[in-house]
């Protein structure tokens, strides 16, 4: 991967479902202009390593670039009685472009893309007691010796990109995913969730004592398999009118989507004997979840970049209409031949209009807004409830200015979102019982404030120095409450009575970013601080904070501490072909928690 997008504002109109928080494009490595290779090696602790490798070249007609990339460690947990708490992951990309030459009447490209990528972690889910964290914070139970994620995945897309006339052209691509995924986990021991006996250690404690691997008993262990096929084909086209001195880019897209989910999750039975895990029983496949979850879904996008002078307008309309299906065959069903086959279906459609505006005042200062009205699916219809869940939507606005020069790039920003039914999902990932099902809270309303700068303070005193020190400083205040009263039965934002203005959980209010380094034209050094404010982890109001402690029983907790890490990194160019690079993550070596579920 070459870069990371992040795509706001007037962007979003184009990318979709998800349209609230904007879109992230992972940009792959580009084609060289001439034959070029690369190489990049690192080691570190934990016998961490990463290598990628990739050699690429443009010619007449045919541009290719093949990569690999390899990263992996053994990992930093601990696991009661030994093993492997680290991860191994693959990734293999190739391209090849044929284009038509700079003479050619009719410009035209072909571009094939393959990906393919493996993943094994041996990643778990369970935590640890608060007491037992301050003991050794990397410590893993003794039943999350066997918990392994596993996942293979393929990606291959075909473009095709012709130039209709000088102002016109017309890009189209066809694309097909598979993804294998199967998260193997502890589900239960003693026949108590996982979830359950840390919550309540004191009252559950030969289950706890089976977690730890100090007691023999039971222990459920579940693989949760799916595997994912999403296929489609979309174009965009694009003209531009440039003989006025009102410039326009009109673009209009269509995409269609196929996406299909299928899923069996499987219950084994193990037994914890003196600290290690030895299986009993092997369930029988899809015994805890079978099913097929399908969508289709057609989406337009139309988006209108006016410009005169030093401002750009873009007003644009995107319309999704999405299809979704259940079929679940029951945990009595592995061969799937519908003896209790259980179907649920919602058909969702939404218009989602949006404007931007950019005014640049001189070459040094510009202004900019929008208002964009944002959308995100219901996600997959529920077999048990009376109404299925809406569609999430909202207001989004946002306003800033940039100012830069030589010397200084200083950007603040203010932004607001306004949430109709907004939606949480009961993951058990999230604290929830882990049946997926997504559900509406209602109104809610978050907004806040982001300010950045990037300087180098050698230029602020001076020029022509052979040495610079930047310096750039990000931060964000976000305020985020549920704007409605409602009840709810579990998952992201817990159980029970929420408020009208409660504050929404997992949103944290400061986000404090600051880097400052030393440059040359051969060496660079840069420390880099993050700071993460407090963070409510259940919905509330007012100072009524409690964060986890010794004696403080776990449903108590409504809130995370705030905490600091630092990073240090270096670089140092050899010659005009070889760089040497050394970083150093936490160097205060800090420990925090970030989830109390």
């Amino acid at each position: 991967m070459d870069r990371v997008e992040v795509l706001k504002g007037s962007s979003q109109i184009k990318y979709g479902p998800y349209t609230i928080g904007g879109a992230i494009n992972l940009v792959s490595t580009p084609f060289p202009s001439t034959f070029k290779t690369f190489a990049q090696v690192s080691v570190g602790s934990f016998q961490t390593n990463q290598q990628r490798i990739w050699v690429g070249n443009s010619t007449k007609n045919i541009d290719f670039l093949f990569e690999i990339n390899r990263h992996a460690s053994t990992g930093f947990k601990e696991i009661d009685g030994g093993g492997n708490s680290g991860f191994d992951r693959r990734d293999f990309l190739g391209k090849i472009r044929w284009h038509s030459t700079s003479t050619a009447r009719v410009q035209q490209s072909f571009t094939l893309k393959v990906l393919n990528m493996t993943e094994k972690g041996n990643e778990s889910y369970l935590g640890l007691t608060f007491d037992d964290f301050n003991l050794n914070p990397n410590r893993r139970y003794a039943a999350t010796q066997k918990d392994k994620l596993d996942i293979a995945h393929q990606h291959i897309t075909l473009n095709h990109t012709i130039t209709l006339s000088k102002n016109s052209n017309l890009s189209t691509t066809g694309y097909l995913t598979y993804t294998y995924r199967d998260w193997g986990r502890v589900n239960s021991v003693g026949g108590q969730s996982v979830t359950t006996v840390l919550a309540n250690p004191d009252l559950y404690p030969n289950s706890f004592g089976m977690m730890r691997g100090e007691a023999n008993g039971p222990v459920v262990f579940q693989n949760a398999a799916r595997t994912f096929l999403g296929k489609g084909v979309q174009s965009t086209f694009q003209h531009k009118l440039t003989k006025t001195k009102i410039k326009q880019l009109i673009q209009l897209g269509v995409r269609l989507h196929s996406d299909k989910a299928d899923r069996f999750a499987t219950q084994s039975t193990f037994a914890m004997s003196a600290g290690r895990l030895i299986q009993t029983t092997a369930g029988i496949r899809g015994n805890s979840e079978n099913q097929i979850r399908l969508a289709n879904t057609l989406a337009v996008f139309i988006q209108d970049d006016i410009k005169w002078g030093g401002l750009t307008i873009s007003p644009g309309l995107r319309y999704e209409n999405i299809l979704l299906s259940l079929d679940n065959f029951g945990t009595m069903d592995s061969e799937r031949l519908g003896a209790a086959l259980k179907t649920a279906s919602n058909h969702v459609t939404a218009f989602l209009p949006g404007v931007g505006i950019n005014y640049v005042i001189n070459p040094r200062v510009s202004v900019y807004g929008g208002i964009h009205k944002g959308f995100s699916p219901p996600g997959m219809p529920s077999i048990t409830a009376i109404t299925q869940a809406k569609p999430e939507k909202a207001w989004s606005y946002e306003a800033g200015f940039r100012t830069q020069n030589e010397k200084w790039n200083i950007q603040l920003a203010g932004f607001m979102n306004q949430y109709e039914n907004i939606l949480g999902s009961d993951n058990q990932s999230g604290g929830g019982a882990g049946t997926g099902d997504m559900f509406n809270a209602g109104k809610a309303n978050t907004m806040g404030v982001e300010w950045s700068m990037e300087t180098d303070l050698i230029s602020l005193l001076s020029s022509g120095k052979k040495y610079r020190i930047p310096v750039s400083v990000t931060y964000t205040y976000t305020h985020a409450v549920f704007s409605t009263t409602f009840s709810n039965a579990g998952g992201d934002w817990g159980t029970g009575l929420i408020q009208k203005n409660d504050w929404i959980p997992f949103l944290t209010p400061h986000l404090f970013t600051i880097s400052a380094g030393v440059e040359t034209n051969r060496f660079n050094t840069t420390v880099l601080a993050r700071f993460t404010g407090l963070t409510r982890i259940k919905p509330g109001q007012g100072n009524n904070i409690q964060t986890p402690q010794k004696g403080v029983p776990y449903n108590n907790v409504n809130a995370l501490n705030s905490y600091w890490v630092i990073d240090i990194s270096s670089n140092y160019k050899i010659n005009a072909k070889a760089t040497f690079f050394a970083t150093l993550n936490n160097v205060l070596n800090s420990t925090y928690i970030v989830a109390n579920l």
